[in-house]
């Protein structure tokens, strides 16, 4: 199975990429090019974490297990990315560019900074918070042992986005309002129901329920085109139906075991650096093409690209000498504790 999951990694690297480009030249008049469907590269993320997660799941024995294992793959990686886009935006309130507090860089270490009403140091953490949500919800059911049973509990919270966006919004927009600022996940849930359902098709084989299932978060995924606030600002409706059938296509092909051809060395490399690139890239790459522009003259090509290059080398460093390092010694460790307590 491992080797199949390699395709994973490929979309992961690609979405990645889709989305530093997307960011890159946003907003950028002199850009040769708007890659603006790169806007909805985190909805394939959030199909590729529904898979993975449940897959996690599935050989987690505790609750304690996953918040472990998600700890240590999530959290080293990200403490670095915003410490160092801390850095980076100190330097630039030196240049009169940006300004930071102490607050805010610690709130944003948490990775909760959203319920503390404290904005994002760099504009791709958004998601983050909505990831959690998600790893909650997947907790909840761990704990009350309904594994079995989240394909349908998945279905009802689809039930619920339907009836939230379709008649609160409209009947009781207040409500509306509170709830999604609430519990944002409520504007993203199909996608990591999708990757769940993908999940049982790969290992256990299409079934007609899923099938529905999968054509119901398609669905709905449309549906909440315009009422999201992100897509639709960058893309019509028409591109974006395009990008989402894409994605659900992609998917088809890599549980049919299609897809194993498209892995090779630079979609496996970008899929192993993508967290890092993910949480590293915003800030950054657009504070080095305003500086090279502002203070230097350079033209949006030449800025883009040291921009990008010095991305993927900071991604790479953080890859290969925190993330890796930090998530061997973090599991090792947990696993020496875990057996320990097992001998008492």
């Amino acid at each position: 199975m491992h080797q199949r999951l390699e395709t994973l990694d490929t979309f992961r690297g690609v979405a990645a990429l889709a989305v530093v480009l997307f960011h890159l030249t946003l907003h950028q008049y002199d850009a040769p090019f708007h890659l603006n469907w790169g806007a909805t590269g985190v909805d394939l993320f959030f199909i590729i974490s529904g898979f993975v997660i449940f897959l996690t799941l599935n050989k987690t024995q505790s609750v304690l297990d996953f918040v472990v294992a998600r700890f240590s793959r999530l959290y080293p990686v990200y403490w670095a990315a915003v410490t160092l886009t801390a850095l980076f935006m100190a330097i630039g309130s030196w240049l009169g560019y940006s300004q930071i507090s102490l607050g805010e860089y610690i709130a944003n270490m948490t990775m909760f900074q959203y319920y503390f009403g404290i904005r994002d140091l760099d504009g791709s953490y958004w998601t983050l918070i909505v990831e959690m949500l998600f790893y909650g919800v997947m907790l909840l059911g761990l704990w009350l042992n309904q594994l079995g049973r989240l394909e349908w509990y998945g279905l009802g919270l689809v039930m619920v986005q339907i009836i939230l966006h379709g008649w609160v919004r409209v009947a009781a927009p207040s409500v509306y309002e509170v709830i999604l600022k609430g519990f944002p996940l409520m504007n993203h849930f199909q996608l990591f129901w999708a990757g769940i359902l993908f999940y049982k098709m790969f290992t256990q084989g299409y079934d007609k329920w899923r099938l529905v299932g999968i054509a119901i978060a398609y669905g709905v995924t449309l549906y909440l085109y315009d009422k999201t606030g992100r897509s639709n600002l960058f893309l019509s409706f028409g591109e974006y139906g395009i990008t989402t059938t894409v994605y659900f296509v992609l998917f088809f092909l890599f549980v049919s075991h299609k897809l194993e051809w498209i892995n090779n060395r630079v979609t496996l490399y970008l899929g192993t650096i993508s967290y890092s690139l993910y949480v590293i890239h915003h800030y950054f790459t657009v504070g080095v093409i305003t500086v090279l522009k502002d203070k230097f003259g350079w033209s949006f090509v030449q800025a883009s690209t040291v921009a990008l290059a010095a991305a993927f080398v900071l991604a790479t460093a953080i890859t290969y000498f925190i993330e890796k390092p930090s998530l061997q010694y973090l599991r090792v460790w947990y696993k020496n504790k875990k057996a320990s307590y097992q001998t008492l």
